[in-house]
């Protein structure tokens, strides 16, 4: 008797599964990245104590595995998700009249990178980009392929990340809100050090619990 094909919800949780596999293996090959160039380190200053050294590269790899990391943190390909809240869950949000302010700013904030939890990705109603999990997807202008004529046409279901956001001090959006002054296109960038590091650390926590969502499956 053939076996039945797989649904499009189980093939989208095969490739969940995959995704995270591999995303774990990377923090393996980072870990012994760190080694490795310990390793060289320690051998070319040489030492006549080999439990003395291998002391030493433990420490030396332990050090050099933060910054390893977060070079690593922004790269191509890699995986990134939210935080697991729920997002049904959040306070209403007294935010800026987005409708009103849309002929001015042309949804700026709708061009920012913005990561789908493991709640978004069960409920399978937010696309996201396949080739940069799990990243809301955006159209060919830019901006959210969820943006439509009369403003997002997933708002009942937008993400904890969109229900938060204010963009009134945002100076990525605004030089001056109150005087409806845009900012320049040039500002929409990742952020610093600072930015990346708060990055990592959420994506870190949300493969924790995407890993629970996945493995956790009947």
């Amino acid at each position: 008797m053939a076996e039945p094909e797989l649904t499009a919800a189980e093939l989208l949780q095969t490739v969940r599964a995959t995704l995270l596999a591999l995303e774990e293996l990377r923090g393996d090959l980072r870990a012994l990245a760190a080694r490795v160039v310990a390793l060289g380190e320690q051998v070319a200053a040489t030492t006549a104590d080999p439990t003395a050294a291998e002391a030493a590269v433990d420490a030396r790899a332990a050090a050099l595995l933060p910054a390893i990391a977060l070079a690593d943190a922004n790269a191509p390909g890699r995986v990134v998700i939210a935080d697991d809240v729920d997002k049904y869950a959040e306070p209403p949000h007294d935010g800026p009249p987005c409708l009103e302010l849309l002929p001015i700013c042309g949804a700026r904030c709708c061009e920012f990178d913005v990561a789908l939890s493991s709640q978004d990705l069960d409920e399978g109603i937010l696309r996201w980009e396949h080739g940069r999990p799990y990243l809301l997807r955006h159209g060919p202008d830019g901006r959210c392929a969820h943006l439509g004529a009369t403003g997002c046409d997933a708002y009942a279901h937008r993400p904890a990340t969109c229900r938060r956001y204010d963009c009134r001090d945002d100076p990525r959006v605004w030089t001056d809100y109150a005087r409806r002054e845009l900012a320049s296109a040039a500002t929409i960038d990742g952020g610093g050090p600072d930015r990346r590091r708060e990055l990592d650390q959420t994506r870190t926590r949300g493969l924790m619990f995407e890993s629970l969502h996945v493995r956790a499956r009947r």
